[in-house]
């Protein structure tokens, strides 16, 4: 097919995963090829993961050269055990300018540092290494060392080897990476990501909401953790600590633990979309005990004394020792503005519906997935009786064995029922 080499050119960046796409494509034909070779966004993309790649400097410069001067979107994946990282950084340091998302995936903290510093020896101390195009940077612990576990080491590292940087909206960070209240990479950062290990030590509640309270602009936090229990007991509106974040609109954190905490002492009047994690991997060997289950029960009730207009609230893997709290949760006001409620994989029974009188007045949609202790007539008789009829009521219901085909049918009749999408 004879078509322009800009048609072709421009097929080629549509292809999925043209990273690992890109060789096998110029081996189809010599036109191919030189198509491959003249096309710089096929390139922008530096996949650095294998041992090899981290000694093939040749390799490395060539995309560099075939990328132009286009923004770079760069993954470094250090292999367990490997540290021979100084070829590949002596290239990258020099293009730190056209880093538009830096993705590091290693095995300790003091790899981190490493790699942190040898970025920062090309920047210049006084106005250090600027990351004009810089939009995204994560990074990412896979396996701990506990000896070599500081919260400080890193920092300066940290600051010079990406400023300015006034395009940096998105950070990733383990809790000992995560940049000090003084840091100049938090002024522009809108969502923080906070990722912490089942063998990780965290920086404490107080320490993390210093830099919280320093990210004036942050709109998304999701804190992503192992912890089953409350580090402090900030579920009582009498804890002296409150962090004002005025632009928050999403919340994702895991509970128990010190995502809760957290969240417990932000004042955030905007705050729209909240998600409370409890799952945890199975072969996890702490599980919840009581108290945690009533920490996070007296947390989710005070949740809307501080973020009042929350819209969405999504409970996975969230349960409740006594069935006042779903019942409250179906029959409260507190949450005026709330519009959608998610419960999945929750011990919530048909009390919950049996025994509430009215429901949130602005509740729009109820979204129920892997709920075994509720049955279709009592969800059927719960939503008839509230006269939650017509397309203004939206409700799911998946993986829940005690409600039948039968029931989805009477419940159509009365509510918009969606489509199963798992």
């Amino acid at each position: 097919m004879n078509l322009p080499f800009e048609v072709w050119s421009h097929i080629f960046c549509l292809l999925p995963n043209v990273n690992e796409s890109l060789m096998q494509l110029m081996r189809v034909s010599r036109a191919w090829r030189d198509i491959g070779n003249a096309t710089p966004q096929l390139w922008t993309g530096l996949h650095i993961c294998h041992p090899h790649q981290f000694v093939d400097s040749a390799g490395l410069l060539r995309r560099l050269e075939k990328s132009g001067e286009l923004p770079l979107d760069v993954l470094i994946k250090v292999p367990i055990g490997f540290t021979e990282l100084w070829p590949t950084l002596a290239l990258l340091r020099d293009h730190v300018r056209r880093f538009r998302i830096l993705n590091i995936d290693v095995p300790t903290y003091d790899m981190v540092d490493t790699i942190l510093a040898l970025i920062a020896l090309s920047a210049d101390l006084s106005n250090g290494n600027p990351a004009p195009l810089l939009e995204e940077l994560r990074i990412a612990i896979d396996m701990v060392d506990t000896e070599d576990m500081t919260a400080s080491e890193a920092q300066p590292y940290f600051e010079h080897a990406f400023h300015p940087s006034p395009r940096l909206h998105h950070l990733t960070v383990s809790p000992l990476r995560v940049p000090p209240p003084l840091s100049k990479l938090l002024s522009t950062i809108v969502a923080l990501t906070i990722i912490s290990g089942p063998d990780d030590i965290s920086l404490s509640v107080e320490s993390t909401l210093d830099t919280m309270a320093a990210i004036p602009h942050l709109e998304s936090l999701k804190y992503s953790g192992y912890e089953v229990f409350s580090y402090q007991d900030t579920h009582s509106l009498d804890y002296p600590r409150v962090v004002s974040l005025p632009h928050l609109d999403v919340a994702n954190v895991t509970v128990p633990g010190r995502g809760l905490d957290i969240l417990q002492c932000l004042q955030a009047p905007t705050l729209r979309s909240v998600r409370l994690d409890g799952w945890r991997t199975a072969d996890y060997p702490e599980r919840w005990n009581d108290d945690d289950y009533t920490d996070v029960s007296a947390s989710l009730r005070r949740l809307p004394q501080r973020a009042p207009c929350i819209q969405k609230l999504d409970l996975h893997c969230i349960d409740f020792l006594r069935a006042e709290t779903y019942i409250w949760l179906f029959n409260q006001n507190d949450f005026a503005h709330l519009e959608e409620l998610c419960i999945e994989r929750s011990t919530i029974t048909d009390t919950a519906f049996t025994q509430t009188s009215t429901c949130g007045p602005r509740l729009r949609r109820l979204e129920l997935r892997g709920c075994e202790n509720i049955t279709g007539s009592a969800l059927v008789a719960y939503i008839d009786a509230r006269k939650l009829s017509g397309n203004d009521f939206r409700l799911l219901v998946s993986r829940c064995p005690g409600v039948g085909a039968e029931h989805l049918a009477q419940l159509s009749c009365l509510v918009t029922v969606e489509e199963v999408d798992d």
